[in-house]
């Protein structure tokens, strides 16, 4: 699933260096981090080119995007884990 939607508009207009004429697919990545101010930190990374965003989320909108966010981030271990 694309997390292209968590994006500001400036940073979906980014396009892929792999693929030149279409955006990059953001998938979520790393640890997720609770910030101060009640918000949330979540890097997200193109599956193509490997580019990296920082997001920062209000606690509302990630509880929103939560269970998406946490299967997706399972997806990616285990993908990871098959290559090795």
């Amino acid at each position: 699933m694309n997390f292209e939607h968590l994006l500001d508009k400036k940073r979906k207009r980014t396009l892929c260096k792999v693929n030149k004429n279409e955006p990059c697919y953001w998938v979520p990545t790393g640890n997720i981090r609770s910030m101060i101010g009640d918000n949330v930190n979540v890097t997200l990374y193109c599956k193509n080119c490997s580019n990296r965003e920082d997001i920062f989320l209000t606690s509302e909108q990630f509880k929103t995007q939560e269970k998406l966010i946490n299967l997706e981030l399972k997806k990616e271990a285990s993908r990871v884990s098959a290559r090795e």
